[in-house]
């Protein structure tokens, strides 16, 4: 009896043994167990995703590349600038008309001295021009009248004819734009009085802004 007790005891012993030791080598292996179950729950999601998961997955990632290509072509405009042309700087010419020549003509009066040519067709397409003059009248008593004269043609040019009333000392007077007549031509300056008292032509000059 007593050996049979021995040999209960013994293996009871082996038993609790065994369940010891099967306890700790479970507690000793948690987290790969852990591991693999989430790597078999993720194979197993990703494998359930059929033929109709991967057909919206398609949709919305294209929809999702339509979008960022609308908004970098529309952040991406180009701009095109157009450069306002550069004026040329415009050019002046002057021609010089001496003086002084005095008359007491109540007729126009050729200028002696004055005689220049001119082809304004050489200053461009569309040049602009004016003439200017010092003139006086003796006594501050009348009208002093000067002109350009076309002596080609046999004509005054036009808006070429300036005057000055009743100033004795040389003053400056401006015309009004002038128009030549095209290929080239002589011109003179000439002068005449009003009441036949002196007037006087310091000097002038002929201005052409091209």
């Amino acid at each position: 009896m007593t050996k049979v007790l021995i040999i209960i005891n013994f293996i009871l012993t082996l038993l609790i043994i065994g369940v010891l030791s099967w306890f700790i080598a479970f507690q000793n292996k948690p987290s790969n167990t852990l591991d693999k179950i989430t790597k078999d729950e993720s194979a197993q999601y990703v494998d359930g995703c059929g033929e109709e998961c991967k057909r919206i997955i398609e949709d919305t990632v294209s929809k999702s590349l339509s979008t960022m290509s609308a908004v970098t072509k529309e952040e991406t405009k180009v701009i095109t600038i157009t450069p306002t042309p550069v004026k040329e700087k415009s050019q002046t010419a002057y021609i010089p008309l001496t003086g002084p020549i005095s008359t007491t003509s109540s007729s126009w009066y050729d200028a002696p001295g004055t005689d220049f040519y001119l082809n304004i067709g050489d200053y461009g397409k569309n040049p602009y021009s004016t003439w200017e003059a010092s003139l006086k009248v003796a006594h501050g008593n009348g009208m002093a009248y000067a002109r350009l004269f076309d002596v080609t043609h046999g004509i005054a040019v036009n808006g070429s004819e300036i005057t000055l009333t009743n100033n004795p000392s040389l003053t400056q007077v401006y015309s009004q734009p002038l128009n030549f007549w095209s290929a080239n031509n002589l011109y003179r300056v000439q002068l005449k009085s009003l009441n036949t008292f002196e007037v006087t032509f310091g000097s002038g000059r002929l201005k052409i802004v091209y």
